[in-house]
């Protein structure tokens, strides 16, 4: 609220809520100090230069934290997707192996032939035909 009361810029001050923070000051110690903590910057042009840096360094830091958890959630994303990607490539050639495995046990080849042609275990090849 101290910061929305008054714009630099404009050189204006919101008197709505100045008249709020006073009310609120009357009743809170922590917005008491604030308050007048907030008055002594404001009188001093060297008080306010330092306050404005600071307030670009942290306005800086947070931009920077953004712009890291973007990028992170990018990378971590892409990574996702590829192994996802490379996951149901996987399952899909499993499926399709099984699905000639069986096919080829419905046309009468026995499983001792059927690991044989696939190069797979004869007992892989019972186990996916059970």
């Amino acid at each position: 609220m101290m910061l929305s009361a008054v714009d630099a810029r404009k050189q204006e001050i919101d008197e709505t809520i100045l008249k709020e923070l006073e009310v609120l000051a009357m009743n809170e110690q922590e917005i008491r100090e604030a308050l007048e903590e907030w008055e002594k910057l404001s009188v001093s042009s060297e008080n306010r230069y330092v306050y404005e840096m600071r307030l670009k360094w942290l306005r800086d830091q947070l931009s920077n934290l953004l712009g890291e958890r973007r990028a992170g959630m990018e990378e971590g994303l892409e990574k996702g997707l590829k192994q996802g990607l490379k996951q149901g490539l996987k399952q899909g050639r499993e499926e399709e192996r099984k699905s000639m495995i069986r096919h080829m046990s419905a046309k009468g080849m026995a499983a001792k032939d059927i690991a044989d042609l696939t190069g797979l275990a004869e007992e892989e090849v019972r186990k996916w035909l059970k």
